[in-house]
């Protein structure tokens, strides 16, 4: 892509829409939703196996949010099974590959045993001595 091109493209897009989408995205369990999703489209019951700590209400309203921003889509499988599948929705595609890392990253941190948490203090501080 050319210069003139990347500043059509920076000109093009809505501030007010960029916004909406990061709004979006930063709402509790957003980011664990659609890393699972990632990965596969799932039925509503294995996405809450995936992400233990979400109830289901709240699953429920995210999800909801989530198809209305076009970031989740959900499809029905025909009778007798008649089941809901969700899966990323268009806008998320282009996300697949940061969610994917985001994944692997929470998968190291895992396997090192690490734990990150506010009340652990920077390296290098301090009260870290």
């Amino acid at each position: 892509m050319g210069i003139e091109s990347q500043s059509q493209v920076h000109q093009s897009i809505d501030p007010a829409a960029a916004d909406a989408i990061f709004q979006t995205l930063s709402a509790r369990w957003v980011l664990h939703i659609l890393v699972a999703l990632s990965k596969d489209d799932l039925r509503f019951t294995c996405l809450r196996r995936e992400i233990p700590r979400i109830s289901a209400n709240v699953l429920t309203v995210r999800l909801r949010e989530l198809e209305a921003a076009c970031l989740v889509s959900r499809t029905t499988s025909p009778p007798p099974d008649s089941y809901q599948l969700y899966g990323l929705g268009p806008l998320a595609h282009g996300l697949r590959p940061a969610l994917q890392h985001l994944e692997q990253w929470r998968i190291q941190l895992g396997v090192f045993g690490k734990t990150v948490s506010a009340k652990t203090p920077p390296r290098g501080s301090a009260q870290a001595a």
